[in-house]
């Protein structure tokens, strides 16, 4: 029997079991899944944020209070005088003097500019030559008139003592007849006399009439040339008269255009005259917002710094087409006068719609420009938290809040510029400012 070429305290120990393949690759897996973990947890701690603790120290802050909010329609408008006047003159001619300026004010009945035209000065005079001579024509065809007409009645005067004396020649011829110292023919012949005589009477009557009626419709004639003369010369005058221009109000000179060479038709338009004591703002409204207001409705209107005070006045019946689209005019009167604005001043109008009683409000600050977010900071205690709002109107420096906050809390009003992406923040309550 063969011995074993191994060494005696080899073959005294055991024999180890050899390791199956299947429970080494198990080993395997599980210490590559624990190195993949071992460097995930590793990554996330060294390369992801850390919770950022941020401290406040120094804000602004205020308390939600509650007022009154005035809901208004913003709309652009412009100032118009309610009295505006042409300056032009009634008569054509060459300004020879000037007597206002650009944003003068002037009176009623003052003159502003003076003109003069040669032709109407001629045709006054012409007038006035043809007015003498009619009137002389007058005086002399009245004394020609009275001579025809007193020729006139001596000659029916004389016709009525023939008559006369005719009838006293036929009485005594009848007495001599009835007597038969004379014959019938002599008494046919003082009648046939008599007859005569009248006849005489009666042309002489009726030629007088004629006389006068044609004596008065001569006078008629150069009397009514006499008035067509009076006329010329009082239009010729009147318009002498216009030579001055003159401020039909009380107004201010708005502009003054003159011609270089000064010379000026009829009716040309020189400048405008407004009453700047009546002026009203137009506005041109989209007609859906028309609806929300009526003729009355309080307006404040806004140029610069300065605030007026008005009401709607009208309300046009339809709306126009323009460049913006369909627009409703709405005029404003002011409540007082209003001399110191200009005409044409563009404004602001916000129309009064409603009042929102008794609403949550906070000021404005910084914190409505951060970012243009709808949330706020609220501090409690030693934090303050990033909490939702919703924000309503802006009336001055007071902005409405519609939720999210109630009435006492106190907010942080300054920037959130360097927080707002964090939840939540530290504060430092000595550092906060009460606004």
């Amino acid at each position: 029997m063969s011995e074993s070429i191994l060494p005696e305290r080899l073959r005294n120990q055991p024999q180890k079991r050899k390791t199956p393949a299947r429970m080494r690759q198990l080993s395997l897996a599980l210490f590559t899944v624990a190195v993949i973990a071992a460097i995930a947890y590793g990554a996330y701690y060294f390369f992801m944020p850390k919770q950022e603790n941020f401290v406040l120290n120094f804000y602004t802050y205020a308390s939600v209070g509650m007022q009154d909010f005035l809901e208004t329609l913003t709309v652009k408008g412009t100032v118009i005088p309610q009295q505006v006047a042409v300056i032009a003159p009634k008569v054509g001619g060459t300004i020879e003097e000037v007597y206002v300026q650009e944003g003068q004010d002037v009176a009623a009945g003052e003159p502003l500019l003076r003109l003069y035209s040669a032709e109407i000065v001629q045709e006054k005079n012409q007038a006035e030559t043809e007015l003498s001579e009619a009137r002389a024509k007058l005086a002399e065809t009245g004394i020609l008139q009275e001579r025809e007409l007193e020729a006139g009645r001596l000659k029916v005067l004389e016709a009525q003592e023939r008559l006369a004396a005719a009838e006293k020649d036929l009485e005594l011829h009848k007495l001599l007849y009835e007597y038969g110292t004379i014959p019938r023919i002599e008494l046919e012949r003082a009648e046939q006399a008599v007859e005569a005589a009248k006849r005489q009477v009666t042309q002489g009557e009726w030629e007088l009439e004629l006389l006068v009626r044609k004596h008065e419709a001569d006078l008629a004639a150069i009397e009514k040339t006499i008035a067509i003369n009076e006329e010329k010369v009082a239009k010729a005058q009147e318009r002498i008269e216009q030579f001055l221009v003159r401020a039909e109000f009380d107004g201010r000179i708005l502009s003054l255009k003159l011609p270089n060479n000064r010379v000026v038709a009829a009716h040309q338009e020189l400048g405008e005259l407004a009453n700047l004591t009546r002026q009203v703002v137009e506005l041109q409204v989209p007609p859906g917002q028309t609806e929300r207001f009526g003729v009355g409705t309080p307006v404040t209107v806004s140029l610069g710094q300065a605030e007026y005070a008005g009401e709607v006045s009208y309300i046009a019946p339809q709306a126009k087409q323009g460049t913006d689209g369909p627009t409703v005019l709405v005029r404003v009167d002011f409540v007082e006068e209003v001399p110191q604005l200009r005409p044409n001043s563009s404004v602001t109008a916000n129309i009064h719609l409603q009042v929102h009683a008794d609403s949550l409000y906070l000021p404005r600050g910084a914190y409505l420009s951060s970012g243009q977010q709808l949330f706020v900071y609220v501090i409690d205690g030693k934090r303050a938290v990033k909490r939702e709002v919703q924000f309503g109107l802006l009336q001055g420096n007071s902005v409405q809040i519609l939720r999210g906050l109630e009435l006492g809390e106190r907010v942080i009003i300054s920037s959130y510029d360097s927080f707002r992406h964090l939840d939540e923040i530290q504060i430092l309550p000595e550092g906060g400012h009460a606004l």
